[in-house]
């Protein structure tokens, strides 16, 4: 969905949100609608839940693309995220500095597992690997490997960092495959977080939904709020639904 602009060394730069730009791999893991949805519940949460979202922590930060579109959406926002790839944590720096936001949001070069700040946050988000090992042909490509599948952390590490990080009142976002939400929820029960909302991703209407947005608190029992979000009509045409994501988030919104 990014437009290419131009390639350097390697590299290239697309548009995120508004005049936001990203560098990425020309060859790598480019970021993802995953990563503008899970990044637009986090938004779409801050504003029904904070009276004011001004520090967040994200989770496995990569290209920076979800913790951009969010600094996007608040203007006033600052907050810290933890890379452990290299390239993509240099990247994810590059595009942080020449958007100006080095000053709203430090990218720490530190593996999720182990590194535990001091600080608390009403707000914690992820885009995380979405398969185990064993379960699909691993790309040779490390860039692409480490993003696709759990060679860093499984969902249990990501919520073990987030049990540890989330303040009182408030919430961890994070998104996965439909068919394994199974996973999501026994993490989450092992680290005491309640699902009080869960959205459906369906790449297109009449289609299975194939991704799951959730939206976690820090308690036992709550309510779960199922809703559904279709991102194509049976057309193919993009659903008003999914344009108004996009047009909230800073994207250019497609006829």
């Amino acid at each position: 969905m990014a437009e290419k602009q131009r390639s350097i060394t390697g590299a290239r730069i697309d548009t995120l949100s508004g005049n936001f730009i990203i560098y990425q791999h020309e060859k790598g893991q480019r970021y993802s609608t995953d990563d503008m949805l899970v990044a637009w519940l986090a938004v779409k949460s801050a504003k029904n839940i904070l009276p004011s979202p001004n520090r967040f922590l994200d989770l496995g930060s990569g290209l920076c693309s979800v913790p951009m579109i969010f600094l996007w959406a608040f203007p006033e926002a600052e907050g810290y995220g933890i890379e452990i790839n290299h390239s993509r944590f240099m990247l994810g720096k590059k595009s942080l500095e020449v958007n100006g936001l080095s000053c709203r949001f430090k990218l720490l070069h530190a593996d999720i597992r182990n590194k535990f700040l001091d600080e608390k946050f009403k707000i914690v988000t992820s885009s995380p690997p979405y398969y185990r090992k064993d379960e699909g042909p691993v790309s040779s490509n490390s860039d692409k490997a480490g993003v696709r599948f759990e060679l860093n952390g499984t969902i249990f590490d990501y919520f073990k960092s987030a049990s540890h990080h989330v303040e009182e009142g408030g919430f961890f976002t994070t998104v996965y495959p439909f068919q394994y939400a199974e996973r999501v929820f026994d993490a989450a029960k092992n680290y005491s977080f309640c699902c009080d909302l869960r959205v459906d991703v369906i790449p297109r209407k009449t289609k299975p939904p194939l991704i799951s947005l959730f939206r976690f608190l820090k308690k036992k029992k709550g309510l779960n709020e199922i809703e559904t979000l279709s991102v194509r009509n049976e057309d193919q045409s993009f659903t008003e639904e999914y344009k108004a994501v996009r047009r909230e988030l800073g994207f250019n919104v497609p006829a």
